[in-house]
């Protein structure tokens, strides 16, 4: 049995890492070897970090729809207190 304990990545390092591979001709592998990290490693960070935006966007999305949703329900409520306010005035049409 091997006794190798598996080095431990700061998150500031594996965001910075990530945000190497999007350089220009800068591909996972050689930013890896760069940094000595395995690139099985870093394309995991890099997935995960997909991830995590996807999952930003969809949660943007989310309260985007639901502050929608808000404002139209108070529409609603307005607009019944509007027709039922003051006396209905007849148009007369010559």
């Amino acid at each position: 049995m091997s006794n190798k304990k598996s080095k431990k990545y700061t998150y500031a390092f594996k965001e910075e890492a990530v945000r190497l591979t999007g350089l220009p001709g800068k591909s996972a592998a050689s930013v890896a070897r760069e940094l000595g990290v395995p690139a099985w490693k870093l394309r995991n960070w890099i997935k995960e970090s997909n991830e995590k935006l996807g999952r930003s966007w969809e949660m943007d999305e989310v309260l985007k729809l639901q502050k929608e949703i808000k404002e139209l329900k108070e529409e609603n409520e307005i607009w019944p207190r509007r027709t039922l306010q003051g006396p209905c005035r007849k148009v007369r049409l010559h």
